[in-house]
């Protein structure tokens, strides 16, 4: 009884000199997750510059320059005078086109033909008469009852009545080659100008009222000619067709904008899971993935030290109460994941000792009450909570004293 109370207080001081000698820590699986902070700004996803449609002069302007829109609200209304002049030149061009060429179909009964064929039918009867009347003064002249110039001069007029007889069946047939062919064609196409031009300029009137093709916010455009924002439109402002009258940003779709330098460029890949922040947004945690990494870079340093390249960030679809708090512009901390794994053991990097061979391992125990053993890892990827490695089940490691 004496020497296992005694081989009880030695094991125990063993035990106390063990524990001072080095530390254990748990070892469990957990999700492993590496990110790569950025900084940038809430950027619109969807920005478009409506322009004018039409020639003409604003009429009424609905909105106000940071007034947020719904999808389908008025926005603007343009004066049509000067369209509607035009709508009804369009549309007498039409009818004359569609005139000429229903003309062009019944051509066979229209009036240039029967015209031309009114005038073979007069010149055939008189051709008839004057060659009966000179038959008469042929058995008449051999009868001596009538003299030689008589007949001659009959016979001067028959001749003069044929040739206008011949040019009356080649006015006829001239008449009658002029509606089907290349002029049936050139009226066909003349129609389907008139009604082209007819229909844009239709378009164009429904086109009148301008209405947001998406919700967002309503932004005075761009200048066209240098950097900065135009003239905000007002009522009676006279424009030109194609003139920016609007710019709205969309609402329902934004991005992040950031810069990533060139030493950490290879850490990013399209696609990477993104978790956004930010003081205007405080509260809010927004997600997103990498849209896009610029493939030239937008800011070089002189001194060659690197460059750097734009990201951006495609944010998932706000809700609502997020659209109220996050708004365009604002600055946001990015936090890229490079890497994640749902499950893994990770241990820290001073738990790694080299074996004599060269191989890698951890003093292990599956419990604190269980012998210590020394396994055999692989390790992995560095992440915040060490170093992740393979080979090892779920317990305790040793974490040498410092010095040891």
């Amino acid at each position: 009884m004496i020497g296992a109370v005694a081989y009880g207080l030695l094991h125990s001081g063993a035990e106390t000199a063990d524990s001072t000698a080095a530390q254990w820590l748990p070892a469990q699986p957990q999700p492993l997750e590496n990110q790569l902070g950025l900084v940038g700004r809430i950027e619109a996803a969807t920005r478009q510059t409506l322009s004018a449609p039409f020639e003409g002069v604003v009429q009424q302007v609905a909105v106000t320059e940071g007034q947020r829109v719904e999808r389908g609200q008025h926005l603007l209304t343009l004066d049509t005078r000067q369209l509607d002049i035009q709508l009804r030149q369009a549309r007498a061009e039409l009818l004359k086109a569609r005139r000429t060429v229903q003309e062009m179909r019944d051509w066979a009964h229209g009036v240039d033909v029967a015209r031309a064929r009114r005038a073979v039918t007069n010149a055939e009867f008189t051709v008839n008469n004057t060659e009966s009347e000179l038959a008469d003064s042929r058995r008449l002249f051999e009868r001596g009852i009538v003299a030689r110039m008589e007949v001659e001069s009959l016979e001067q007029q028959f001749r003069l009545q044929r040739l206008e007889l011949t040019a009356s069946q080649a006015e006829l047939r001239a008449a009658q080659a002029r509606g089907p062919g290349d002029n049936r064609q050139i009226a066909d196409m003349e129609l389907a100008n008139a009604q082209a031009c007819y229909d844009s300029l239709d378009a164009l009137l429904a086109q009148r009222e301008l209405r947001a093709p998406f919700a967002g916010i309503v932004l005075r455009p761009q200048k066209s000619d240098g950097p900065g924002a135009a003239v905000a439109v007002h009522q009676g402002q006279p424009v030109s067709q194609g003139a920016p009258l609007l710019e709205l940003a969309s609402l329902e779709r934004i991005n992040a904008t950031a810069r990533i330098e060139e030493v950490d460029l290879h850490q990013l890949s399209e696609g990477m899971d993104v978790q956004v922040t930010g003081d205007g947004f405080d509260g809010l945690t927004l997600r997103g993935r990498v849209l896009s990494i610029g493939a030239q870079a937008i800011v070089a340093d002189v001194y060659g030290d690197g460059s750097a390249y734009e990201v951006i960030v495609a944010i998932d679809p706000l809700a609502p109460e997020q659209q109220q708090s996050v708004r365009l512009g604002m600055s946001a901390r990015l936090a890229v994941v490079t890497y994640r794994a749902e499950s893994g053991l990770a241990v820290p990097a001073e738990a790694l000792q080299q074996g004599q061979n060269g191989s890698t391992y951890v003093v292990h125990r599956k419990a604190l009450n269980q012998p210590s053993r020394k396994v055999t890892v692989t390790p992995g990827r560095a992440v915040p909570q060490g170093v992740k490695v393979s080979g090892l089940e779920p317990g305790f490691v040793e974490l040498p004293k410092t010095g040891r």
